[in-house]
């Protein structure tokens, strides 16, 4: 096995431990060098329940605190962390239209 194969296998099993411990179904997770990516996607919820589960995650993660990156036409919402001594970046993505669904309901 290559170094970055174990690498990118103790990443995946330090996530699902991470996710088995929070209890949330449905994240999307990526390894990559050693790394985790982690999303909160869309079918998780309204953007604000989306962002308090980034937020909820991130901390449970050692993370400092949510970054918020405006865009054309979504704002992303970001925190980094360390998940069993792997980077972790967790994510969620809310689109314009979710906004207003969410001020229109």
């Amino acid at each position: 096995m290559t170094p970055a194969v174990a690498g990118q296998a103790a990443a995946l099993r330090a996530a699902a431990a991470f996710i088995e411990r929070e209890g949330v179904p449905g994240l999307r997770v990526t390894a990559a060098f050693s790394a985790l990516f982690i999303e909160v996607p869309r079918a998780l919820g309204s953007p604000a329940a989306r962002t308090g589960l980034t937020a909820r995650l991130a901390a449970a993660a050692g993370a400092a605190g949510l970054r918020r990156q405006p865009g054309a036409w979504q704002e992303t919402v970001t925190a980094t962390g360390e998940i069993g001594g792997h980077r972790a970046v967790i994510t969620t993505v809310i689109y314009q239209e979710d906004d207003e669904q969410e001020t229109t309901a």
